[in-house]
């Protein structure tokens, strides 16, 4: 995953990995084995600071201390954003609308599933939608 420049993983973030590895009882091995699966390179030193939070993440999901999550999932803001379009465009009385747009033009059942890019392209439909509503 790396490019040809040469990138220093920030100290504290090596720390962080190292501290978690002893704290639930990882050996050198298996933290470079994460770190291998993660980056392609079992190197800790030129890690970006993306990589290293992915791996301190995966470590955590390993002890059990979080759950995983689906990464690239629609975030806070784009919920809230299509939230207040959906009340824009007058469909909050009726929620099934949403979901049958959402279901029709993005092939997905549930909001929860959309992906940041097609949930930035929903916000854009809206929004469209919303304008042309207010033309009329």
């Amino acid at each position: 995953m790396q490019t040809g420049t040469s990138i220093k993983t920030p100290p504290q973030l090596l720390k962080k990995i190292w501290a978690l590895a002893k704290e639930i009882k990882m050996s050198e091995e298996d933290v470079r084995a994460i770190a291998e699966r993660i980056t392609g390179e079992a190197r800790l030193s030129t890690l970006s600071k993306a990589e290293a939070c992915l791996i301190i993440d995966t470590m955590n999901e390993v002890a059990g201390k979080t759950r995983a999550r689906p990464r690239g999932r629609i975030s806070k803001a784009q919920r809230w954003k299509i939230a207040e379009l959906e009340k824009e465009l007058g469909w909050s009385d009726e929620p099934q609308h949403l979901k049958n747009f959402i279901k029709k033009y993005y092939k997905v059942d549930h909001i929860d599933w959309l992906t940041q890019p097609k949930a930035s392209k929903l916000i854009e439909s809206l929004k469209n939608m919303a304008a042309r509503k207010e033309k009329a």
